[in-house]
C-alpha cells in the first residue's frame, strides 16, 4: 500500500525568518511565477481494489503493469468469467460473460479470456473492471493474439507475486498472482468472507524432504507447510494435521496460493468453528506408481518428516485428508484402501469408482468422518453426476458421509467453499458419548430414581473440551437435559414406575465439536 510521505521538520525561528523574506521578494518582484502545485505521486503498480457502491458488484479492481520495452499489446488473463448455470452443458460451455456483465445467480465458469489493457503516457498498462466478491487469479500476456491465451506465455504480476515460488524447475502452474475482493453490502454477490485476509496470520514454509521414490526432483520432494497463528513447537498437546492434494497442472504451492487454505483456516479459527491445525500441501508430480505410489510417499516419507519436524500428533485420528480432481482420485484410493491412515477423508470433484463390500466395511470404521462434494455444473467427464451417484451408493451401503455440493464448475471457486465446509463441519470435530445409568427406589410407591451420567469425549486431540447440552431419552420419552461440564453431563430424575426402555444420551454438539450419541443402556 502507498505510504504517506514523512511530515517536514518544524521550522526553526531562523528558518521562519528566511521563508518570510523569500515570500516578500517573490511577491514584490512580480517576475517570479507562483509555485506550481506539487504533482501527485504516481499510482502504485499492482492491483487496487476500490469500493464504488455501484452496480453490478459494488467494487472495481484496477490493474497497473509495466511491460518490457517493445511489447505492443498487453492483456490481463483472469478467472472471472461468468455463466448462467443452465447454459453450462459441457466443460467450457456457457455464456462466459466478463465481470462487467455479472448477474445474480451466475457461477464462475471456464474458459478464461484475455482482456485488453491500455497503455498510459507513463508507460504503464492499466485495466479496470468490476469484480464480485472472492479470490481471483490473474496473469498478463504480451502480444497475444489468441482470445483464450492458448500458446501464449503467462507473466506474473511482479508487484503482487506469491511469496512461495515453485520449488523446482518445470513445476506446473503458471498463474501465481491473486487478488481478494470483499462483499458489497449494497450490491451483494457471493458470501466469501471466510477466505478474506486476516490480521493474525501464521507462517508458510517451503520444505524439501528426502524421498527415495521421487523422480522429479530426484531423491527429494517438496511440500508447503502452514503453521497456524500462535503455533507453539513446545505445546503440551500436539497439533492435528490436515494433508491436502492439488489437481492436475498444479503442485504443492496451489492450496495456499490459489486455494488460500491458510486464510480459510484462520477465519474458521477466528469464528471458533475450527481448532488450530498444521496444514501440509503435498505434490504428487514426479512420484511413480499413480495413486498407490502417492500413498506410499505419504506413509513412508511425508508423515515421518512432518512428525519429526513439527509438533503434530502421530495418531491417525489426528490426521485429515482432502483432495480435488486428480487429488480427489487419490482421496478415494486412501478412503477405500488405506482408511486407517486418516481419521477424516474428503474427495472433491472426482467421480470415484464403485466401492467393494470390503471397502464399504472399512469406511464404516472411520473414526472422524467422510465428505464428498463437487461443483453442481462440473461437466468434466460428468464429474458432477458421477460424484453424486457415488455418494448415494455409499450411503445406501450404510456409509455415513457428509455430501456437500455447491454451484460451479471445475475451478477454485468450488474448492475453496468445499474446504471451508470441511473445516467448519467435520475435521477434528468428532465426539463420542458414553453412558452409565443407575436406578434405585425413590422412597415413593411405584417411583424410581434414575441417575444417568454421560461422558463426552473428543475423537481427535484438542486443547478444548466439548461444551453444550446432553439430552437423555428412555425410548421415545425425553427424561431431561443436562449441561456438559469438563466433558461430563449428569441427570438425576425420579420417574413413575420403572424404566421400560433402554436409556440413550444424545450430545447436541457446540461450535467446535459435533454431536454424538451413546449406545442404548439398560438401567441397573
Amino acid at each position: 500500500m502507498p505510504v504517506a510521505p514523512p511530515r517536514p521538520p518544524r521550522p526553526t525561528p531562523t528558518r521562519r525568518l528566511m521563508l518570510a523574506l523569500l515570500a516578500a521578494v517573490t511577491v514584490t518582484a512580480g517576475t517570479l511565477a507562483a509555485p506550481a502545485a506539487s504533482a501527485a505521486p504516481p499510482a502504485p503498480l499492482g492491483p487496487t481494489v476500490t469500493r464504488t457502491d455501484k452496480p453490478p458488484t459494488g467494487y472495481t479492481v484496477t490493474f497497473r503493469y509495466r511491460a518490457p520495452e517493445g511489447v505492443q499489446q498487453v492483456h490481463v488473463y483472469g478467472d472471472w468469467f461468468y455463466s448462467r448455470p443452465e447454459t453450462i452443458t459441457c466443460q467450457d460451455c456457457g455464456d462466459a460473460r466478463p465481470p462487467a456483465e455479472w448477474q445474480p445467480g451466475d457461477v464462475a465458469a471456464t474458459p478464461w479470456h484475455i482482456q485488453a489493457m491500455r497503455k498510459g503516457p507513463d508507460g504503464v498498462w492499466t485495466f479496470t473492471t468490476p469484480l464480485p466478491a472472492g479470490t481471483f487469479r490473474y496473469a498478463f500476456t504480451h502480444d497475444c493474439a489468441n482470445e483464450l491465451a492458448t500458446g501464449c506465455a503467462l507473466y506474473d504480476d511482479p508487484a503482487n507475486r506469491w511469496q512461495i515460488q515453485p520449488q523446482y524447475p518445470g513445476a506446473p502452474g503458471a498463474v501465481r498472482s491473486t487478488i481478494y475482493v470483499p462483499t458489497s453490502r449494497k450490491f451483494p454477490t457471493y458470501d466469501t468472507g471466510y477466505q478474506a485476509p486476516v490480521a493474525k496470520v501464521g507462517r508458510l514454509e517451503s520444505r524439501r524432504y528426502t524421498s527415495p521414490l521421487s523422480t522429479n526432483p530426484a531423491g527429494v520432494h517438496d511440500i508447503v507447510v502452514y503453521l497456524p497463528h500462535g503455533y507453539d513447537p513446545n505445546r503440551a498437546t500436539p497439533y492435528p494435521t490436515l494433508y491436502l492434494s492439488h489437481g492436475s497442472g498444479d503442485h504443492s504451492t496451489a492450496w495456499t496460493m490459489q486455494g488460500v487454505a491458510h486464510l480459510i483456516l484462520e477465519n474458521a479459527i477466528k469464528d471458533r468453528a475450527a481448532q488450530p491445525m498444521v496444514i501440509v500441501s503435498t505434490d504428487f508430480n514426479g512420484l511413480p506408481g499413480g495413486n498407490e505410489g502417492y500413498v506410499d510417499e505419504l506413509r513412508n516419507n511425508i508423515f515421518p518428516f512432518v512428525e519429526q519436524n513439527y509438533r503434530v500428533s502421530t495418531r491417525a485420528q489426528d490426521r485429515a485428508f482432502a483432495g480435488f480432481s486428480a487429488g480427489g482420485s487419490r482421496a478415494y484410493t486412501i478412503m477405500y484402501n488405506h482408511t486407517d491412515l486418516f481419521g477424516y477423508h474428503a474427495a472433491w470433484s472426482a467421480g470415484g469408482p464403485a466401492a467393494t463390500q470390503a471397502q464399504v466395511d472399512s469406511m464404516k470404521s472411520v473414526a472422524g468422518g467422510i465428505m464428498i462434494g463437487t461443483g453442481l455444473q462440473d461437466r468434466l467427464g460428468n464429474i458432477a453426476e458421477n460424484s453424486q451417484r457415488n455418494a448415494a451408493a455409499l450411503r445406501a451401503a450404510g456409509v455415513e458421509l457428509d455430501e456437500y455440493n455447491v454451484p460451479g464448475v471445475h475451478t477454485w471457486h468450488v474448492w475453496r467453499p468445499l474446504l471451508n465446509h470441511y473445516l467448519r463441519t467435520l475435521t477434528f470435530r468428532a465426539t463420542t458419548t458414553d453412558l452409565d445409568v443407575t436406578t434405585s427406589p425413590a422412597g415413593l410407591s411405584h417411583h424410581t430414581k434414575v441417575t444417568a451420567t454421560a461422558t463426552v469425549g473428543t475423537v481427535s486431540t484438542s486443547t478444548s473440551a466439548p461444551s453444550g447440552t446432553v439430552d437423555f431419552y428412555a425410548g421415545d420419552t425425553h427424561l431431561g437435559s443436562a449441561p456438559v461440564h469438563h466433558g461430563v453431563a449428569r441427570l438425576k430424575k425420579t420417574v413413575h414406575g420403572e424404566l421400560n426402555a433402554p436409556v440413550v444420551a444424545r450430545y447436541q454438539g457446540d461450535k467446535l465439536f459435533n454431536d454424538s450419541r451413546s449406545d442404548p443402556v439398560d438401567a441397573r
